[in-house]
């Protein structure tokens, strides 16, 4: 993140350089992140976690976006800026940030679920989140199912149950590029920092309100909940880690694109990412460790 901040402010790095870094990522280490993750000889105890992280991840997400519609109400936020709250509560950015972690903590039985949390989460993402951003009903599957993180998924999925191994150069390659992932994503947000003007931004109440809401609010009232209700320790730290995330890079385009507030919704991603680096750490610990 540092790198990514000093090449923009030392201006060897230019904002539709940050574009082109992002569709690489997007594109191509993080669909090839999923793909391997999903490289795992074939047991039916992986079958079982994968089972449940399906189970558990639509009733997460129901859960997190009846909580997000709830809170834009107690700090009586309205008009187009609710629309952004409740996306950017709703949405947030497990996969950029959440590989690493959930990569170092789980290894790929963390990763398997985390890539089944991801596909319920497009799954809303391109049906409530566009009648969310846009009002529109109608929902494209071919869409969906072309988004490179959604079709490595399947991809990987349908490699795993087919015991299909992608071994020798392809593999290689394939895990050299998806190790590019996590640097990748944290050199783009410290550049998106950069672009930012931090003072402005944090003299706002709306965003100490909006960062309370996802970084404190939210974990407060799922975690409880999930360790009442899920037994297996990695499915359970996924989701308490995916309850802990900032909101997603995601919000700021869908928002830029149907309703012309790219720019606030980017606030909310910079700001609840800047302080999630010491929110997501400690909710980590006192829901897991403690």
């Amino acid at each position: 993140m540092l790198t990514g901040f000093l090449l923009v402010k030392c201006h060897s790095l230019r904002e539709d350089q940050t574009g082109g870094l992002s569709n690489v990522l997007t594109k191509a280490a993080l669909p090839a992140t999923i793909l391997m993750s999903c490289q795992i000889p074939f047991n039916w105890r992986i079958v079982s976690i994968i089972g449940q992280s399906a189970i558990v991840s639509l009733l997460f997400m129901i859960l997190t976006l009846v909580v997000s519609l709830l809170v834009p109400h107690i700090f009586h936020v309205q008009g187009s800026l609710k629309s952004i709250w409740i996306g950017c509560c709703t949405f947030s950015n497990i996969l950029f940030i959440g590989i690493p972690i959930i990569g170092a903590i789980y290894g790929k039985t963390g990763l398997i679920t985390l890539v089944t949390y991801n596909a319920f989460s497009n799954l809303f993402l391109f049906t409530f989140g566009l009648k969310l951003y846009s009002g529109q009903t109608q929902f494209e599957w071919r869409k969906l199912l072309l988004t490179p993180a959604i079709f490595a998924s399947f991809l990987g999925f349908m490699l795993f149950f087919a015991k299909i191994s992608l071994a020798g150069p392809v593999g290689q390659a394939l895990t050299s590029l998806g190790n590019m992932t996590a640097p990748l994503s944290m050199l783009i947000t410290g550049a998106l920092f950069a672009g930012t003007d931090i003072k402005k931004v944090f003299r706002r109440l709306d965003i100490y309100q909006f960062c309370f809401t996802r970084l404190v609010l939210l974990p407060t009232i799922l975690v409880p909940l999930l360790k009442l209700g899920i037994q297996n320790k990695v499915i359970l730290g996924v989701m308490v880690i995916a309850a802990a995330m900032p909101a997603g890079a995601i919000n700021t385009a869908m928002a830029e694109l149907y309703a012309g507030q790219g720019e606030r919704a980017s606030e909310y991603v910079v700001s609840s990412t800047v302080f999630s680096m010491l929110t997501i750490p400690l909710v980590a610990y006192l829901s897991l460790f403690v």
